[in-house]
């Protein structure tokens, strides 16, 4: 009777986690919210200053569990040659605030570096660090910068999953460049450089009240 009892109990905990889980990465049916955001990925501009973009394919799987909407583009400044990659992605705060580069690029070999913060005018702010990885014929540099964002601007928080965990639909972005191959040092950052432009088109594009 017992092993029946504990059976029943395991059966039901098991069904429980299935339903949870099932909602938490939008199994069934996909929230409106979600859905209506993922839209809005598509219109955040190519053209933002003196930077031309170019879409690139996001590849099965690559996005992660869950997420509703994924954007990949390759910007390039047109006076200075200076590029830089976006990764943009939005769902359930579930899916989206668990994926970091220290389990994101660890996985692909790479080591994080100490993490600092990068400050905006516009009063966001993003973590950044450099990510290294070494083989025996080649070495990969690169800076990242990433956030995330259910509204009320883009914040580098220390527990993105505790901060975001009532928020109906939250967006993360990575920006990085590669490090490789430079001549010249930039006189400024050009990640950061194009985060001041990008961030507010961000905010228009994505966050605007729609009427």
């Amino acid at each position: 009777m017992m092993r029946w009892f504990a059976a029943l109990i395991a059966s039901a905990a098991l069904i429980a986690c299935g339903i949870v889980h099932g909602f938490w990465t939008d199994r069934w049916t996909p929230p409106v919210e979600t859905e209506q955001a993922a839209e809005r990925l598509n219109a955040v501009p190519l053209e933002i200053g003196d930077w031309d973009g170019e879409v690139n394919e996001v590849k099965k799987g690559e996005a992660g569990i869950g997420v509703a909407g994924c954007i990949k583009r390759r910007y390039v400044n047109r006076k200075t040659g200076m590029a830089v990659s976006v990764f943009l992605v939005c769902g359930r705060p579930g899916p989206v605030s668990i994926h970091t580069p220290e389990s994101c690029y660890g996985a692909s070999g790479f080591l994080i570096g100490t993490k600092g913060r990068f400050d905006a005018e516009s009063g966001d702010n993003l973590w950044k660090t450099d990510a290294v990885r070494t083989s025996a014929t080649e070495e990969t540099r690169l800076r990242l910068y990433w956030g995330w964002n259910a509204g009320n601007g883009w914040t580098a928080p220390d527990d993105a999953r505790q901060q975001f965990v009532r928020q109906p639909v939250l967006h993360k972005l990575y920006v990085q460049r590669d490090l490789d191959g430079l001549t010249d040092t930039p006189r400024s950052e050009p990640c950061e450089e194009f985060l001041r432009l990008l961030l507010p088109a961000l905010q228009t594009t994505l966050f605007a009240p729609t009427s």
